[in-house]
């Protein structure tokens, strides 16, 4: 760099002269270029159905207060009011400024669902009924649209069958994409049936002595003319199956939930409890007892029946015929039961009836044989002491009550008769005609009518 300074000199022309330099002026070009900037198109959102917004841009670099270009650009979009939901491009075609270079960007117009509000409508039915058909109404369909077009699927409410109320919701309905569903739940009102009539169950025969199998279930009607099949608990109380005849039997019905029996309706059932047939036969399983002079209730055997269907019977003898008022059954067991010596009979025949729980009776007579002692046989004391000490104090032969005829005679040595019976239930004691006769031997004589047999012997009186 030159420091030294020089001096100008003008000449009068457009040179400048310096002590050293001729300096000469030349004009130069100040260009001013275009400024770019951007209009934009503005982003949009529309609901379906609407109509298109209004479609704007924005401008970015605009300088010196300018606030648009001299030509603006058109603004359009592929949408229309009846496009889907979806997004569509908003595009800027043309538009000019001298002092601009104008770049355009395009925006989106987005497309959102309507709002289409669903209300279901509430629904009642009876317990047992099939549901009703779900339905619904509908608002805000856009345009041309129609519900059958836009909706699908099927609405579904809560499980159960019990009487109460169940929300009734979207279940699988569903719309176009078009459209966001609000619901608005419904109410299906589930009401109980109310019994109106019953079918009586058909009679039943029933075999004697069986317990008949009873219906678990009997058929109902409601009020809305449905079937069910409920339980039910029979009263079997009046019920004898070891009696024939009829029988009316109540039920008391057992009903599930959702079922109402207003009217208290019961069930009845007939049953006929068959007869019985009649016993086969009574056997006695022995029929011959020992007479005994002192005990008079003797056991003879025991009645065995015959009967296939029952083993309950009642046995007895059929009143005061034939011998039948020597003994006596108790629990099917017979018994000689009499202190009479029916003397000379060694046959007895009784008649007895059997009667079982269903009222047959079967009668059958049977004969008993009464064993006593051979005649010969029968010992003969030939001892006894009429002291009154209680012991041996009379003397007599009790085995021969059970004969006819009988006489017994005591005969003192001098031959004379101090005693003479013709009952041998009568003892001696040793008096003769309220006389105590003395201590000795005497004689006796037993005489059997009946078969003509006698017997004598010795008889010594003793006192102490």
């Amino acid at each position: 760099t030159n420091t030294a300074s020089a001096a100008v000199i003008t000449d009068g022309s457009d040179n400048d002269v310096t002590g050293n330099y001729a300096i000469s002026y030349k004009s130069g070009t100040l260009t001013v270029t275009q400024r770019p900037i951007t209009i934009i198109a503005d982003n949009k959102q529309m609901t379906y159905g609407d109509g298109i917004p209004e479609l704007t841009f924005t401008y970015s670099g605009l300088v010196n207060g300018d606030t648009k270009v001299a030509t603006e650009p058109t603004i359009s979009t592929t949408a229309m009011s009846v496009s889907n939901v979806g997004t569509y491009p908003i595009t800027l075609i043309g538009g000019s400024d001298d002092n601009y270079e104008i770049i355009l960007q395009s925006g989106t117009l987005t497309i959102t669902p309507a709002i289409l509000s669903v209300t279901i409508d509430d629904k009642s039915k009876i317990f047992g009924q099939a549901d009703p058909e779900f339905t619904f109404h509908v608002e805000g369909l856009k345009g041309q649209d129609l519900e059958m077009d836009v909706l699908s699927g099927e609405l579904e409410r809560e499980a159960g069958e019990v009487p109460g109320n169940y929300v009734i919701g979207q279940g699988s309905l569903k719309s176009s994409i078009n459209y966001t569903l609000n619901i608005n739940e419904g109410n299906l009102e589930i009401l109980a049936a109310m019994i109106m009539s019953l079918v009586e169950p058909e009679s039943l025969e029933s075999p004697w002595g069986q317990n008949p199998i009873l219906p678990t279930k009997v058929t109902i009607l409601t009020n809305e003319r449905n079937t069910f099949e409920v339980g039910v608990i029979w009263d079997v109380s009046e019920l004898n199956i070891f009696a024939r005849g009829s029988y009316t039997l109540s039920g008391t019905l057992v009903l599930q939930e959702g079922i109402e029996n207003p009217n208290e309706l019961i069930v009845t059932l007939n049953i006929l409890v068959k007869a019985k047939p009649a016993p086969l036969d009574v056997l006695l399983t022995n029929n011959s007892f020992q007479g005994e002079e002192t005990n008079f209730f003797i056991s003879v055997g025991a009645f065995e029946i015959n009967d296939p269907v029952d083993n309950i019977h009642q046995i007895a003898l059929m009143g005061p015929v034939l011998d039948n008022r020597y003994f006596q059954i108790d629990d099917k067991n017979l018994f000689w039961n009499s202190s009479e010596r029916a003397e000379g009979k060694t046959s007895f025949t009784i008649l007895v009836r059997v009667t079982d729980r269903d009222g047959n009776n079967l009668e059958k007579s049977f004969e008993i044989n009464r064993i006593r002692k051979d005649f010969s046989q029968i010992e003969v004391y030939n001892t006894f002491t009429p002291d009154g000490d209680g012991i041996n104090d009379t003397w007599g032969v009790p085995e021969i009550r059970f004969y006819k005829g009988v006489r017994v005679q005591i005969f003192e040595r001098s031959g004379d008769r101090v005693f003479y019976t013709e009952n041998p239930d009568v003892r001696w004691d040793g008096t003769y005609r309220g006389k105590v006769l003395p201590v000795g031997t005497y004689y006796w004589v037993l005489e059997l009518r009946e078969s003509g047999e006698v017997r004598r012997g010795m008889l010594n009186l003793i006192r102490y």
